[in-house]
């Protein structure tokens, strides 16, 4: 009897050091498919023969076996172990990588839970610190439910104090800041790759008969839109399409991302928690963030709304997230949100800024790039006279967003500025379409770097580079500044420049 104890707490221990089993069907899931399309064919044909598959596919059957071994033999290895100091974990090859991060080193741990994972209680745990490594994170876990509320228990035991204070936006904010921070691009990204994942699912014979199905549902709509066709080129019409689709799945992704958003400060950590299909909880150690990003585009800026984020190895990371502190706020709700949840923020004052006469600066390489698509369609329609009107119109909707460019640029010429206090540094510049905002202190600054290119040299301005700590080394713009003003800015603060 005792030695079938000693067994049963043997096995119990050996499990609770190891990943939660679904981690195997992640390790096969992407070739599982070779064997459970030809089954979901034959069986759909209602002619599913076991012999007759099993001599057809044992090879398939033979790689797959292979592939379930190794992913079992990668559990086993692969291990883990939870102390009131930190975690050790074993990685890699037979569990040949051992890595141990301390609690009190920890920047940011992230518990994420799909809807897949709530049904057998299961997270996925990423933890970080601002060391460099070679994988995406410094450990990447899928454990128990109960596991993880041991470490999460763990990680926020440190604290000497309960909650101090919580903010959650309202629903129509988050509504609102995923308007606002779609992109047809990432939307693009997401439809793409779902694109390239079901075409090795579904395999080229299945796709063959998608797509003829969808080519005889396109034509019913092609014949609504024939009228519609006469005075749009069909070219520009599919292309909007793609465009406010890809938009679409942006939108619906960030909303779901961000729903729920609650962030809860302590004595010296964040809990933020978000997301409708998958849950997320993250822990942030508050000493370790290197800066806090008022983030704007033109008609945020125009509507007096702003977000905040903030910079913190591990948070948004790799995962298409936004690192958001206040997702969308105006900017009397900001100020006071601010002072809630970072009472020790350095805010100092702009000293050196641009103004209106350096607006010429600002604007004269987005005129060009604005200019280039007439250009373009002028010289394409002046040497080749038959060419189709589709060109012309792709043309004019590049020009689109290059005007727009010229707009926020002239913006930007008012929202550029620098300044110091005893505490911190304040600076505001525009990069692309958005314009930032950083707050930080002095200490996580790493170097001030001031450059000039020939032009610059005649105009007596300069581009004023300030390098932030962190995992990797982050850079932050300022062009146009006047030079004698940076120079002796940064000669009073005592900052090594390079020039």
């Amino acid at each position: 009897m005792a030695d079938k104890k000693d067994i049963g707490s043997s096995v119990r221990r050996f499990f609770r050091h190891r990943q939660h089993p679904i981690k195997m069907l992640d390790y096969t899931s992407r070739n599982l498919w070779l064997l459970l399309i030809p089954v979901a064919k034959q069986i759909l044909a209602r002619r599913f023969n076991f012999q007759q598959w099993i001599s057809a596919n044992w090879l398939d059957v033979l790689a797959i076996t292979a592939f379930f071994a190794i992913a079992v033999l990668r559990w086993v290895f692969i291990s883990f172990n939870i102390d009131s100091h930190g975690i050790t974990a074993r990685t890699g090859l037979f569990g040949m990588v051992r890595t141990k991060v301390y609690f009190s080193e920890l920047t940011t741990v992230s518990f994420c839970q799909s809807w897949l994972n709530r049904t057998v209680k299961a997270h996925t745990v990423y933890i970080e610190t601002n060391a460099k490594t070679v994988s995406k994170e410094d450990i990447k876990l899928v454990i128990s439910q109960k596991n993880a509320e041991l470490l999460y228990d763990f990680i926020s035991a440190s604290e000497d104090s309960p909650a101090k204070v919580s903010f959650s936006p309202k629903r129509t904010h988050l509504f609102i800041f995923s308007l606002l921070f779609s992109s047809a691009l990432s939307g693009a990204i997401l439809y793409g790759t779902f694109m390239f994942e079901a075409y090795k699912i579904i395999g080229l014979e299945m796709e063959q008969e998608v797509l003829e199905r969808i080519n005889g549902e396109f034509t019913k709509i092609d014949e609504r839109f024939l009228k519609l066709s006469e005075t749009i080129p069909k070219a520009v019409l599919a292309l909007a399409a793609v465009v406010l689709l890809s938009w679409l799945m942006s939108f619906i992704t960030t909303l779901a991302r961000h729903w729920s958003f609650k962030i809860t400060r302590s004595e010296d950590k964040f809990f933020i928690q978000s997301g409708a299909l998958i849950k997320r909880r993250h822990i942030i150690n508050r000493e370790k963030i290197n800066y806090y990003d008022l983030t704007q585009t033109l008609f945020m800026k125009i509507f007096k709304i702003c977000s905040v984020t903030l910079d913190c190895t591990g948070y948004g990371k790799s995962r298409r997230e936004i690192n958001a502190l206040i997702p969308i706020t105006t900017y009397d709700a900001m100020n006071a949100s601010l002072k809630m949840l970072v009472p020790e923020l350095p805010r100092p004052r702009p000293e050196v800024r641009t103004g209106k006469k350096d607006i010429g600066r600002f604007t004269t390489l987005p005129i060009i790039y604005a200019l280039m698509p007439p250009a373009a369609i002028y010289t394409i329609k002046h040497f080749f006279p038959d060419v189709r009107e589709e060109v012309t119109a792709l043309f004019a909707i590049i020009t689109i967003p290059l005007i727009w460019l010229c707009a926020v640029k002239v913006a930007a010429a008012f929202n550029t500025s620098v300044g110091f206090d005893s505490e911190g540094c304040s600076l505001s510049y525009c990069r692309m379409y958005k314009f930032h905002k950083l707050f930080l202190p002095k200490s996580n600054i790493s170097m001030i770097r001031i450059t000039r290119n020939p032009f610059q040299l005649l105009n007596k301005t300069c581009t004023l580079i300030i390098y932030t700590v962190g995992e990797s080394k982050k850079q932050h713009k300022l062009k146009f500044m006047p030079y004698d003003d940076i120079r002796s800015l940064c000669l009073r603060e005592g900052y090594i420049m390079f020039e």
